[in-house]
């Protein structure tokens, strides 16, 4: 069943640049009305005026998603202009160098920046548009992870017949994780994975549908980063196809149709998304009866 999003509402975080901004673009596309919120106020404003063009209502709001007022904040201001909400899209996300040799007092400063972004910021979205989706009869929550732990080669192998540029195969597929400098990214986002699937039991019952978007390399403002942000146009192409990232409008476009799936759609599901891969959703996986019913 598909179902049309026509008048809906949803929230996405960090919607300013990249993933988020591509995601809010295709929502309204679909009729959506949003609220969209960042840390990067001018990028925000220009996204902003760019949704309210297209013809949805929207409300944009500076705001730091791993600190609770500015959720609250946000949250509010969305049931008291659109009365309910019917999908959250937690794609905030940051990255720092992070190693286990760190001194305690740049630990301390990574954690606040990166899980309290990564983490937190799902966390928090989480527990404030919950209780509005269960009072409105249901929604979608969509988390944003990485394919660190859900990619090819990881929990299972992939069929690689349609994947010839998939830089890893599976001879050997893909080690897990993001290498040593990056375990404080990892353990934020690999926490999603648990996140997405224990909410997605506790609130089937509510009609509310939880899964994640485990993300390879897409294109995007953090990854751009890696490379001044704006490389002139001949270094930009060989940087695209050099490594073969991701679209950031396909990824967006898998996210339309997986909440198009409405209420018997899926839930409990970590996607992956891998390089060298078709960006497509998946064919929906069958739910374990433990997923949902208690062992006898």
């Amino acid at each position: 069943m598909t179902v049309s999003l026509e008048g809906k509402s949803a929230i996405v975080t960090g919607a300013a640049v990249g993933i988020g901004n591509a995601f809010a673009r295709a929502l309204a596309i679909q009729g959506v009305n949003l609220s969209i919120c960042d840390i990067r106020g001018d990028d925000l404003q220009e996204i902003a005026e760019t949704l309210d063009q297209i013809g949805i209502e929207v409300e944009s709001t500076l705001a730091d998603v791993s600190v609770p007022a500015d959720v609250r904040g946000v949250v509010d201001k969305h049931i008291s202009r659109f009365g309910g909400i019917d999908l959250l899209v937690s794609n905030a996300g940051t990255w720092a160098q992070s190693e286990a040799t760190d001194d305690l007092d740049k630990s301390d400063a990574d954690w606040d920046k990166v899980v309290g972004t990564n983490f937190a910021g799902v966390f928090l979205f989480g527990r404030a548009v919950i209780p509005h989706m269960i009072a409105h009869g249901g929604g979608n929550i969509v988390n944003i992870a990485t394919d660190h732990f859900c990619t090819c080669g990881s929990p299972n192998v992939w069929n690689h017949d349609d994947a010839p540029d998939c830089p890893h195969g599976i001879n050997p597929p893909r080690p897990v994780g993001g290498g040593s400098i990056m375990d404080l990214y990892d353990a934020g986002k690999s926490a999603i994975n648990g996140l997405t699937l224990s909410w997605a039991k506790a609130l089937h019952e509510q009609n509310i549908r939880v899964n994640a978007f485990c993300m390879g390399a897409t294109d995007s403002h953090m990854l751009r980063g890696f490379n001044n942000f704006d490389p002139d146009p001949a270094e930009e192409a060989k940087l695209l196809e050099e490594f073969g990232w991701m679209k950031a409008e396909d990824i967006a476009d898998c996210l339309v149709e997986l909440v198009k799936e409405g209420e018997e759609g899926r839930s409990g599901e970590n996607i992956g998304f891998a390089l060298g891969h078709p960006v497509r959703l998946p064919k929906r996986q069958p739910i374990p009866t433990f997923m949902y019913e208690p062992l006898s």
